[in-house]
């Protein structure tokens, strides 16, 4: 008799991103019991005693759950426990649209992206540079980027990516790209502390977002990573830069940064994912003040407390680099020409991983020559759009839409 209890054994026990009589909320409880009578099964008690109604509702700026004999409970949790898909539906959003949205959380911005698997456009993106615009301007505590969906984000829209490249507009592309680059590198560098707490997957362009906040509270089932070369590009986001300066800083290169290029390169390369916050701290996915958390009802209340607590905060310190240049980046193509003549890359794996190791390397330049952040910013969006203008990048691409997995090509 009790909704929420049975929800949440469900959602705890069983891993449903939502419990029974949520879903019996969301298709119609009408519906549901039409479909029932349709069936000729019988139709509980409870659910006809709901009908014209629901089993949640948002009364008085509280959310209530239905009880037996219609009557309505306010629903109450632990101390320390928030749910941000039960806290939203008592909030207005200060700026919305179709795949995300930004809340006030009592002086925190909160930035939620609501897409399908989260996917990422242009949109979602201006919808993040408007929370940043906003907590500057109306002097709010900081910045939360969070949903209670079952995965953070799955990346870049693809979709979006191929319209780019069947109209030809490479243009347009770049803009895209320099636009999310724009963003994430503005939100590593605000003055205002900034957590990002992702559950699930955070891949690709997804992770690229986590990768530029001042700290990650994240769930202990999370699994991370770049994987922008199964579909034959790099990542575009700044993805490159950060895995490339995470390494120098985890291996403490002096002067030499060569070994960082080349876990970089690989990390990169070989697409790989942490499938746990422990391994994605060995991958130099994590910084040392990130950490996770196993209860994932207690996230949203643990990254409001890093806000209001912003001492474990760790700003970005992006300096020069003095790159290793030619000989790094010849040895780098030679390695990936061995590996495809040994049957181990396909022609296009070569190709990709060609541009991740100039990159990485600084490419045809010599030893010594020093590279800024906004150069590997520019770097990754050079070599993404040679990569996009290749047919066998679109037929990945292609392949990744239309069938589910890429090809291998």
């Amino acid at each position: 008799d009790d909704p929420v209890a049975i929800d949440d054994a469900m959602k705890l026990g069983y891993n449903w991103i939502k419990g029974p009589f949520e879903l019996i909320d969301e298709i119609g409880v009408d519906y549901f019991v039409q479909r029932l009578e349709a069936h000729q099964m019988p139709v509980p008690a409870f659910l006809a005693e709901a009908a014209g109604s629901s089993f949640y509702r948002v009364n008085a700026g509280a959310l209530q759950s239905r009880l037996i004999g219609k009557r309505w409970q306010t629903i109450k949790r632990a101390p320390g426990i928030i749910r941000f898909s039960e806290k939203r539906q008592t909030m207005k959003p200060r700026n919305s649209c179709a795949v995300a949205s930004w809340y006030d959380l009592n002086g925190i911005a909160l930035v939620e992206f609501h897409s399908k698997a989260n996917a990422l456009d242009a949109d979602s993106m201006t919808i993040l540079d408007d929370a940043i615009d906003q907590v500057e301007a109306q002097n709010l505590r900081g910045l939360i980027v969070h949903n209670d969906a079952q995965h953070f984000s799955c990346g870049v829209n693809l979709q979006v990516v191929r319209n780019f490249f069947r109209r030809e507009d490479m243009d347009g592309l770049d803009a895209f790209l320099a636009h999310f680059q724009r963003v994430v590198q503005r939100m590593a560098n605000v003055r205002f502390p900034v957590v990002a707490a992702p559950v699930g997957l955070s891949i690709g362009g997804g992770f690229e977002v986590v990768l530029h906040a001042k700290q990650v509270i994240c769930h202990a089932n999370s699994t991370m990573g770049l994987v922008e070369s199964l579909v034959g590009v790099v990542p575009g986001g700044g993805g490159c830069k950060e895995t490339l300066y995470r390494w120098i800083d985890l291996l403490e290169c002096g002067d030499d940064i060569t070994p960082a290029c080349w876990k970089a390169f690989i990390n990169l390369g070989y697409g790989k994912t942490a499938t746990s916050p422990i391994i994605a701290k060995k991958q130099a996915m994590l910084r040392r003040n990130d950490h996770f958390i196993i209860n994932r009802d207690r996230m949203l209340s643990e990254a409001i407390n890093a806000i209001e607590h912003p001492s474990d905060q760790l700003a970005f310190d992006r300096p020069d680099l003095v790159m290793p240049g030619r000989p790094l980046f010849e040895e780098m193509c030679e390695w990936l020409a061995k590996s495809r003549d040994k049957g181990i890359f396909m022609p296009h794996d070569v190709n990709v991983g060609t541009e991740m190791a100039r990159i990485v390397s600084g490419g045809d330049v010599d030893p010594g020559t020093l590279r800024s952040e906004q150069d590997f910013y520019d770097a990754e969006r050079r070599s993404f759009l040679t990569l996009i203008a290749t047919e066998a990048t679109r037929i990945r691409i292609d392949s990744m839409l239309d069938a589910g997995s890429p090809v291998r090509n």
